[in-house]
């Protein structure tokens, strides 16, 4: 007998956003996907025959409901807000801990297609090769491919320099028109 609607949406809802999110690049849209995948787990739950089975087919049908939508038109081409981020005030540490998680996510967001996917499903999801190439319908070989190069691209994001803002000056001409 599968396992109430609620509990899996309560155990899954959580991880299944964050994935929508790596996928879309934006929270709204992202909302849409997980919405969707638990609305197909709903009128198809009883057809699932093992509970364990449950978080891998609403992975792989959120894959598919973004394709399909991807595929239709460039709804998933604007960006980009980033993920809300939570404030910490509980001390230096606890914040420099919550700036470096959320570079990390801002950087995983401005990976390429493909391979932002499959760093999501490893690193946030803690999925197998084998159940992400089952996930995103690839072979086993693309992933371990394009897990190396991601976190290559990953690596090489998060270790250059962070671009300042320039700061304009006034020629004289114009602080002397400026300041009368």
């Amino acid at each position: 007998m599968p396992p109430e609607l609620q509990t899996v949406v309560d155990d899954h809802y959580q991880n299944l956003y964050r994935f929508a999110m790596s996928l879309t690049r934006s929270s709204d849209d992202a909302w849409d996907l997980t919405q969707e995948a638990f609305l197909r787990l709903a009128k198809k739950r009883s057809s699932i025959r093992s509970t364990a089975a449950i978080k891998s087919w609403l992975y792989t049908t959120l894959y598919r409901e973004f394709l399909r939508v991807a595929k239709r038109g460039s709804r998933f081409d604007s960006w980009e807000e980033a993920a809300p981020v939570e404030k910490v005030d509980n001390g230096p540490a606890d914040q420099v801990k919550a700036t470096e998680a959320r570079d990390v996510m801002e950087s995983l967001l401005e990976l390429k297609d493909g391979y932002r996917q499959v760093v999501s499903l490893y690193y946030l999801e803690s999925y197998s090769y084998k159940e992400i190439a089952s996930i995103l319908e690839i072979p086993i070989g693309t992933v371990m491919s394009r897990l190396a190069r991601g976190k290559e691209m990953l690596r090489a994001q998060l270790t250059k320099p962070k671009t300042t803002e320039t700061i304009v000056s006034f020629s004289d001409e114009k602080r002397k028109t400026f300041n009368g």
